[in-house]
């Protein structure tokens, strides 16, 4: 009897994380991206990769899951921190959504500091992905 009901165990321990765990969208780069609130989606790129990946990630989803346009413009809604979807300690949360900028708009903003407000297009963003897993 104890073997029967240990696969039972093991099986509704499986079901209750499969339930809590928030699903993702993964990028072909293996990034990993949940959607949040209010249309704002957190991108959490694989451990190790170079900040561009945020962009890249943010891209793949605006354009695959979320069916932007190239000329779309993703903007950070929230800057490098801690997951609210996933366990991790650098994530971005980006929105298609318009936010205003923290700073005035010039270009040196515009590729990897995520401070809400800057923004990238899409197609700007997918350019990111080209250098973004490159090891030096």
């Amino acid at each position: 009897m104890r073997l029967l009901s240990l696969p039972l165990a093991a099986t509704l321990a499986l079901s209750a994380c499969a339930e809590a765990a928030p699903t993702a969208h993964i990028t072909p780069d293996r990034a990993r991206v949940f959607a949040l609130s209010d249309g704002q989606f957190e991108v959490a790129p694989p451990q190790g990769a170079v900040r561009s990946a945020f962009w890249c990630g943010a891209a793949d989803y605006a354009r695959r899951a979320l069916g932007a346009g190239w000329g779309q413009d993703i903007y950070v809604a929230r800057g490098l921190g801690a997951g609210v979807a996933v366990n991790r300690k650098s994530t971005v949360h980006f929105t298609l959504t318009p936010v205003a900028s923290e700073r005035g708009d010039s270009w040196l903003k515009r590729t990897n500091a995520y401070r809400v407000g800057d923004r990238l297009s899409v197609q700007q963003a997918d350019h990111q992905c080209t250098t973004a897993f490159t090891r030096f």
